[in-house]
């Protein structure tokens, strides 16, 4: 028997506050690809970006894209996990989602300029990495056009990063630090992300059951709630003594609670 998953979603619409030279914009749209879902017994945490698990079992392990600001996600989240394989008497403490490295975001913030003024920053789908790495490289947005969906890619942990000036990325500024440190909320954001060194597809995320599930004959309930605030990073740059602007696709807040129906 299939368990019985509800999804509760937060879709925040885009708004452009005020200037700062880092803002973090609200996500028009934010698509993410699903490989996979875990249920796990155990876990060791070694740092916000290290951790390993025991004792899990797969609930889903398949591709399903989907777009988080989506109203629709109900009914596309609502077949994907699969309780079968679950243990009876069995607690589990931890949720480890598998994505890809892959989102497609679209957005827009006000940021002040590094020449002089404020201008605004959009996602761009045009935006190239040229023949830069693409696990060590942030792409360029469009400075005062209109947001358009682009793909972005969660770069590794590096001190050798890229950052593109330009949409072409014919520009750039070298040798800078990336790093994956999740924001300090275990609640919305989880409590460690393994993001491989290299240009691996995937990478997972650990979150803590907030009350621990012990699987018994009824299937759980899993509730799974997104939110899309302040979930594209905008830092504005120099391109040759003109305004240009980093996009990265930031964590999207997430919650997940497991439990048997009433």
């Amino acid at each position: 028997m299939k368990n019985i998953i509800l999804i509760v979603l937060f879709y925040f619409i885009n708004t452009i506050g005020y200037a700062d030279t880092k803002e973090y914009a609200n996500a028009d749209e934010y698509t993410i690809t699903i490989e996979s879902v875990k249920l796990c017994q155990n876990a060791t945490i070694n740092s916000e970006e290290s951790f390993s698990v025991s004792g899990c079992v797969t609930l889903g392990n398949s591709s399903l894209t989907v777009d988080i600001t989506s109203a629709d996600i109900n009914g596309t989240l609502g077949k994907y996990a699969d309780t079968n394989t679950l243990q009876a008497g069995t607690t589990y403490r931890y949720f480890v989602p598998t994505i890809n490295r892959n989102f497609s975001i679209r957005g827009s913030a006000v940021l002040d300029s590094q020449v002089s003024g404020t201008f605004t920053c959009n996602t761009d789908e045009n935006a190239s990495r040229a023949s830069n790495a693409i696990n060590i490289t942030q792409i360029a947005g469009n400075v005062n056009g209109t947001a358009t969906t682009t793909t972005t890619f969660s770069t590794s942990t590096t001190s050798s990063g890229i950052v593109c000036l330009n949409t072409a990325c014919d520009n750039t500024q070298t040798g800078l630090t990336f790093s994956n440190n999740i924001p300090n909320d275990a609640t919305l954001y989880g409590n460690a992300i393994n993001v491989p060194s290299d240009t691996s597809d995937t990478m997972e995320m650990l979150y803590t059951i907030s009350t621990p599930f012990t699987m018994s004959d009824i299937p759980p309930v899993i509730n799974m709630s997104f939110g899309t605030k302040s979930a594209i990073e905008m830092e504005s740059t120099r391109d040759a003594g003109t305004d240009s602007c980093r996009v990265v696709a930031y964590f999207p807040k997430f919650k997940v609670t497991v439990s048997l129906p009433n």
